[in-house]
């Protein structure tokens, strides 16, 4: 809908979600300079209020219900994620512990074969 504000500027088309007026249209101001208020649909009656707003409850507790499965969902992968990540740890650690021993162990016979090269000279 193309309509001026008070302030001159473009009003918008909006949807109230208050539980007096759920889902009804009206008017504001695009900017929000000025209290510009129109509605643009007429009020619903009372049966038709009740309707919404009780598939709007029922549609917040399908969403409530969804949020704390994802929650719980998060909490039992991420304390799978924190097992596979300690056993990760402990495995690059047995790893860095071979290569230490591995390095000593050949810098053990690097020296021990320059050392016995002197004592055949």
């Amino acid at each position: 809908m193309n309509q001026q504000c008070l302030c001159g500027s473009w009003a918008v088309e909006k949807t109230s979600w208050t539980e007096y007026n759920p889902g009804r249209k009206f008017l504001t101001c695009v900017n929000g300079r000025c209290n510009f208020f129109k509605w643009s649909e007429p009020e619903f009656d009372a049966r038709s209020k009740s309707i919404i707003n009780g598939l709007l409850r029922r549609l917040k507790g399908k969403d409530d219900e969804h949020f704390a499965e994802m929650i719980r969902a998060k909490e039992e992968y991420r304390d799978f994620y924190k097992q596979e990540m300690n056993d990760a740890k402990k495995e690059a650690r047995n790893w860095k512990c071979f290569a230490v021993l591995m390095l000593l162990y050949v810098c053990q016979r690097w020296f021990a074969s320059i050392g016995g090269d002197e004592n055949n000279v």
